[in-house]
């Protein structure tokens, strides 16, 4: 199965605007896209920092349009890649401590291992194990 170049450049950590969804250059779409959260909500915060920070959301808003690439057209991604990707960009903080979570509960499980295979309940399960046998 070949890879076309397109699909060797998409990069799921990296913001892309969205050519699919686009009203003005796809840069609210792709934010919208990169952080997981809705294009409208995305759209209405520019909007209203437009109001408040007039000069510099134009400003900001016309390098994104130029500094970004539009995602690649010809890649599919998997719904769990997408939710992990976008989980990452909205917090990760949260991540951290799922994964610190995740590490202190294998931690446990690993010292009742331990606990378990030095104690004397291990010597005779295993010798009434090779007496059954």
């Amino acid at each position: 199965m070949s890879v076309s170049t397109s699909t060797k450049q998409y990069n799921p950590s990296k913001l892309y605007r969205d050519r699919d969804h686009r009203l003005l250059g796809g840069v609210c779409a792709g934010i919208g896209n990169f952080f997981g959260v809705s294009r409208l909500a995305v759209r209405f915060l520019v909007a209203v920092s437009l109001f408040m920070f007039t000069l510099p959301t134009i400003i900001g808003y016309f390098a994104a349009m130029v500094l970004l690439k539009y995602k690649p057209e010809d890649v599919v991604v998997e719904p769990e890649e997408t939710e992990f990707w976008q989980s990452m960009h909205r917090s990760p903080a949260d991540t951290m401590g799922t994964i610190r979570h995740r590490f202190s509960k294998m931690e446990t499980r690993m010292r009742n291992l331990e606990a378990y295979l030095t104690s004397r309940k291990y010597k005779l399960d295993r010798a009434f194990d090779k007496l059954q046998d």
